[in-house]
């Protein structure tokens, strides 16, 4: 090979290397110009996060029956802490997520992931004294509008993370969408004194996140439930305080912006 050609390559490989350096050390400021996580603490802002769920879960991939009142809700929405993210140049919603809190009248069913996962539960799950304490909630509804998911291949997914997103490799940006919302997840839970929270999710998707801090822990087998899912639990403070370098900004961020709001 040409040393000359062989010596460009290496320059280019370095300097795709130090720019995408330099894009992590400034994601929290790319987040705060484009995004918001937004905690949905009216029936209005609850109201924007069913219609966005509607748009995802009725109309785009069939999983829930359409409504006449474009309204994705359940029975659940009622001891559920809701988020949303907005696109901060158009004041979009474009993302939402809730945390299902325990049922306080029927200690027997105390989350949608226990009638999923039916049988599939690991012995101890949900731990029902922690429960008691309200220090555990359910990630359920994480959902992304269809203009803001990149990839042709997500199409049929609520939400998506790739490896590559990760990677210093190529020209793919980092996942600022999925990203924001789970770490404004995070935050909504500890502020709450949530200190653990269950997630039926892809295995692939588990990783992912768990590459964020901490890791998600399997707490049963698979099951088929919109494509193969397991259950999965995370500890939120483990999450946060394990994230890296790159990621703390932004975590200061999203956490001084959600404290904010949440404080009035």
């Amino acid at each position: 090979m040409d040393p000359s050609i062989n010596l460009k390559f290496m320059i280019t490989k370095f300097t795709s290397k130090i720019a995408r350096y330099r894009e992590l050390l400034v994601l929290h400021k790319h987040f705060r110009n484009y995004f918001q996580v937004v905690p949905a603490l009216t029936p209005e802002l609850i109201k924007e996060a069913q219609m966005l769920r509607h748009d995802v879960y009725c109309c785009e991939l069939g999983w829930e029956p359409v409504q006449n009142d474009g309204l994705e809700k359940d029975e659940h929405d009622e001891r559920a802490i809701h988020c949303l993210l907005k696109a901060v140049r158009s004041q979009r919603y474009i993302g939402c997520v809730r945390l299902v809190l325990p049922s306080g009248t029927d200690p027997a069913c105390l989350f949608p992931i226990q009638e999923a996962c039916a049988g599939k539960l690991e012995e101890g799950h949900p731990d029902y004294e922690a429960t008691s304490r309200g220090e555990v909630a359910e990630v359920s509804r994480l959902a992304i509008i269809s203009d803001y998911r990149r990839r042709r291949h997500e199409h049929d997914r609520p939400i998506g993370i790739a490896e590559e997103d990760y990677s210093l490799r190529g020209k793919r940006r980092f996942p600022y969408i999925p990203v924001g919302l789970y770490i404004g997840m995070l935050y909504l839970a500890s502020y709450h004194g949530i200190k653990s929270l269950y997630i039926l999710t892809e295995p692939l998707l588990a990783v992912h996140f768990s590459r964020l801090g901490g890791n998600l822990k399997p707490v049963g087998g698979a099951i088929e439930h919109r494509g193969r899912r397991k259950p999965y639990l995370l500890d939120v403070e483990e999450v946060l305080k394990g994230s890296s370098l790159f990621l703390r900004p932004l975590l200061r961020t999203i956490r001084k912006d959600v404290y904010r709001q949440l404080n009035g």
